[in-house]
């Protein structure tokens, strides 16, 4: 139900088509929804995600903006110069966090982000925006800096947060973060188990908090066909009837590609043909201490190793070779990997952490395994490998549920809807 000073409208009202049914409604309602389909049509949000095409967000951002476009938010997006699939949009996009990553020394990164921030914000405030949306990792000084600029330059801000908690020891600052939800209008979770600890970790109302889930990939998946399994098997030198497992994206201690390395011996004893591709860059992480295992075990010859940035070209290529995308992740509040598997049409076996079994049903729309249990992520894979047709209608189950259930259409409805109601109702729980 959307709730602010007018009262309560159903969230099924499709907003586009209330002026041709105001006639259908009680006078005293007509004025009342008028004015409410008019602060939904001029709504005008800033999206402030320097991630973007850097650390692969960029798909997350189209998606998100589009959607906010499709409901009719006049929709700006602020990212950093490595558009990846932002180069050509529907939306407006500013890359004004310039140099922001690399070798440079950190100060130096860390000034040039204040003066990303400081062109995005002011440029939005020229362009009459009523809310800053920000996305944060991390609460660090850079992140409160961002939150307070926003509120400085009277703009209502939403906080999107995607990690509770950082992954990493150092980057985030506990009264930091306590200052940021303190000062945010609204905060977006994306599942049940990133608010509950949301909660119980910080001191936010419930109020506050908004649940609305991360999108899928259809949008972008669609926009290039994906190539069939024997030319991508071809690219990378696999043989067509060997066994694919894909283990795909950033490379952090938490996911857990030491357990699947650990795992893959016993995979081999069973099928020799078995060949596991791991495509990503490793992010605070070394990856010596997996080739380490690699080694120990002679997994080189099944080992298909691409340690670096994913360029956009070669991502379908990666999931059309798969048979099995494993994400044998230790912690995670939730997972593009996951949404972006599912959104390609593949079957997706991953650990039973809370986050995952909101979206996954076992052997449903995908498979679970005992968090950090390598017998039973071996198990679990020889099942999937014994049972291909089951396989394939997982899979599509999987589809059929990231095309239903997590739209980008439906969220972009949803965010708007938060956006009227912080702009109708000022700082709801603080």
């Amino acid at each position: 139900m959307l709730k602010g000073r007018y009262g309560r409208l159903p969230n099924t009202i499709a907003l586009p088509c209330i002026p041709s049914c105001s006639h259908y409604l009680k006078p005293r309602w007509q004025n009342w929804v008028t004015r409410l389909y008019k602060r939904f049509m001029s709504l005008n949000a800033a999206v402030i995600e320097p991630v973007g095409g850097h650390s692969g967000m960029d798909y997350y951002d189209y998606g998100l903006c589009n959607g906010l476009q499709q409901a009719h938010v006049d929709v700006t997006l602020y990212t950093c110069d490595e558009p990846g699939i932002l180069a050509t949009t529907p939306f407006k996009v500013k890359p004004y966090y310039v140099r922001i990553y690399g070798s440079d020394p950190a100060w130096r990164r860390a000034l040039r982000y204040l003066k990303g921030s400081w062109q995005s914000l002011h440029h939005a405030r020229q362009q009459k925006a009523h809310i800053s949306h920000l996305h944060f990792f991390h609460i660090g000084p850079l992140e409160l800096i961002n939150v307070l600029l926003s509120k400085a330059m009277g703009l209502r801000v939403i906080v999107t947060a995607h990690d509770v908690k950082s992954f990493a020891d150092g980057l985030s600052v506990t009264l930091f973060e306590h200052w940021s939800y303190q000062l945010a209008d609204r905060i977006i979770v994306h599942n049940q188990v990133s608010q509950h600890e949301l909660l119980a970790s910080l001191p936010v109302k419930p109020e506050k908090l908004a649940v609305i889930p991360h999108g899928n990939y259809l949008s972008t998946i669609n926009a290039k066909p994906m190539p069939n399994s024997t030319a991508a098997r071809d690219k990378f030198g696999i043989p067509i009837d060997a066994k694919v497992l894909l283990f795909f994206g950033q490379i952090k201690d938490v996911k857990g590609l030491d357990l699947l390395l650990q795992a893959m011996p016993a995979i081999v004893a069973s099928y020799p043909k078995t060949r596991l591709i791991v495509a990503g860059r490793a992010w605070k992480a070394d990856f010596q201490k997996y080739q380490h295992i690699i080694d120990q075990h002679q997994l080189a010859d099944y080992c298909h190793l691409f340690i670096e940035h994913v360029p956009h070209d070669m991502v379908s290529t990666y999931f059309a070779a798969a048979d099995l995308v494993v994400l044998p992740y230790k912690r995670i509040y939730q997972s593009g990997v996951l949404l972006m598997s599912m959104s390609f049409g593949k079957p997706v076996l991953t650990s039973d952490l809370p986050g995952m079994v909101e979206i996954i049903n076992d052997g449903n729309t995908g498979y679970l395994f005992g968090t950090e249990n390598a017998a039973a992520l071996t198990k679990k894979v020889l099942h999937v490998f014994n049972n291909a047709s089951e396989a394939q209608q997982v899979a599509a189950n999987g589809l059929a549920l990231v095309t239903e259930v997590y739209g980008w259409s439906r969220i972009g409805q949803q965010t708007a809807q938060l956006y009227a109601t912080t702009l109708e109702v000022k700082n709801p729980g603080s």
